[in-house]
């Protein structure tokens, strides 16, 4: 399910769903958002990327599977008009 966040080269482009302060909370996100809006998302892959700013320690929730980004805005754009928050983000 998951991709390996050393895999992903950068420019990639990405989403990102959310910003957790633990890999567990970043999943069960993940399961709330598949089973809402599933049918957006079909076969795209989660990443789940552990960061720090601050000093402090948090993990972000993306997805990966775009081809372009006009190809994630769409999705973005698609899941805020379901009150998901979005954000079209590429990787670095």
């Amino acid at each position: 399910l998951d991709v390996d966040p050393s895999t992903v080269l950068a420019g990639t482009r990405l989403v990102q769903l959310g910003a957790f302060d633990d890999r567990e909370a970043a999943i069960k996100e993940w399961v709330i958002i598949m089973d809402r809006h599933g049918d957006l998302i079909g076969a795209r892959k989660r990443l789940i990327q552990e960061a720090e700013s601050g000093g402090r320690s948090f993990y972000r929730l993306r997805m990966v599977g775009f081809e372009s980004l006009s190809d994630s805005r769409r999705l973005c754009s698609a899941l805020l008009a379901r009150g998901t928050p979005c954000i079209p983000v590429t990787a670095r």
